[in-house]
């Protein structure tokens, strides 16, 4: 009999994966698998992975475990494998959806800030990652890698037929068999990197009982579970308290600290839709806006695509009222009571570029001058 193995929530990375088990927000990390996988001892195993995805780095971990797992590996999908939970499913030996289940892939997103060197080196990354996955995918299905990149491109969903269809699994799963309801089907992916280091800080500020240096920068649930008694100076010894213990000692400031950082996260995205809004009055950005919004990029993101997007389409315009001007042969007529075609055509094109550098100047007053 195999033993099973859940996964449900986000894809996280081992360094935050405390911060989620004290919000009890279900979390997948590779600890955890690795820790799994160990006790299974290289039994067959069935996998329920049900998870909107995460961190891509940790994905790819958790894939190279299972790969590397000498006993049986079958994948089961209950609800949703997306994104990197995509990426964790292609490594079954043999991959099951259920009728009413999900598989999403898409293209690589992150959070990113700085100047034009630093989006050139995100945007290297994401592509890089994004050839990651198209590595998983292409070994599972064996499809073209230029068919995936397409599917991922349109953030495609898969039912379970299509996905059956498509090689991302191998069958429908029966529907008597026993498919577990979860709690999650929650595609938020991870928390932003700006909430987690505040949080950090403010439970290593606030946790009396087990005190840490707010100047520590790698944490895991061990480093937070033990505290090193000092040699000198200290007749008491601090007793060590594990994050159970913790919640279950100060259950007020848990749900002080929990519904603080539920809040600021709130706080936040409602700041990253409205400077994103901000930016829909452009010429020819609502639509960009609208996708940004969906899928959780930065107002410094969506700026750089509506300045290309303007930059293109001042070109684009250029050219084709350049070949209608050569095709009428109308720069051979003159007349002294209309502009001339071309006069026409760089009045058209100072427009243009007018409303180019209104946008520049509204996003580099959105991102403080970046």
């Amino acid at each position: 009999m195999p033993k099973k193995i859940k996964l449900n929530g986000t894809v996280v990375g081992d360094r935050d994966a405390w911060i989620y088990d004290w919000l009890e927000i279900p979390y997948i990390s590779p600890s955890s698998v690795h820790k799994s996988l160990e006790e299974a001892g290289g039994d067959d195993i069935d996998v329920y992975i049900s998870s909107g995805g995460g961190n891509a780095w940790s994905g790819s971990e958790i894939h190279t475990a299972l790969k590397e797992y000498p006993g049986f590996v079958t994948v089961k999908i209950p609800s949703i494998a997306g994104s990197a939970a995509s990426v964790i499913a292609m490594a079954g030996d043999k991959i099951l959806i259920a009728p009413t289940a999900q598989i999403m892939i898409h293209n690589s997103a992150t959070w990113t800030d700085g100047n034009k060197e630093d989006h050139q080196q995100t945007m290297q990354m994401l592509q890089s990652v994004d050839e990651a996955m198209v590595n998983a995918y292409e070994s599972k299905t064996g499809k073209s890698r230029e068919e995936i990149r397409q599917l991922m491109e349109n953030e495609t969903f898969m039912n379970a037929q299509l996905a059956v269809e498509l090689g991302f699994a191998d069958e429908v799963m029966f529907a008597t068999e026993e498919v577990e309801p979860v709690a999650t089907a929650n595609l938020a992916a991870e928390l932003p990197p700006a909430i987690l280091d505040k949080f950090r800080t403010k439970i290593l500020a606030m946790n009396q009982d087990n005190p840490k240096t707010l100047n520590q920068k790698e944490l895991t649930p061990e480093t937070m579970a033990t505290q090193p008694v000092p040699e000198a100076n200290t007749k008491e010894v601090l007793t060590t308290m594990d994050i159970n213990e913790l919640r279950a000692k100060h259950p007020e400031l848990f749900e002080q600290v929990k519904a603080e950082v539920k809040d600021e996260a709130i706080q936040e995205e409602r700041q990253r839709v409205n400077s994103l809004n901000a930016l829909a009055k452009a010429p020819g950005a609502a639509d960009i806006v609208a996708k940004a919004i969906e899928a959780g990029k930065t107002a410094a993101e969506a700026a750089i695509e509506i300045v290309n997007a303007s930059t293109e389409r001042i070109s684009s315009e250029a050219q084709a009222r350049k070949e209608d001007s050569e095709a009428s042969n109308a720069k051979d007529v003159l007349s002294q009571d209309v502009d001339t075609p071309e006069a026409k055509a760089e009045a058209e094109e100072a427009q243009a570029q007018s409303e180019v550098d209104e946008v520049t100047a509204e996003i580099q007053r959105l991102t403080g001058g970046k």
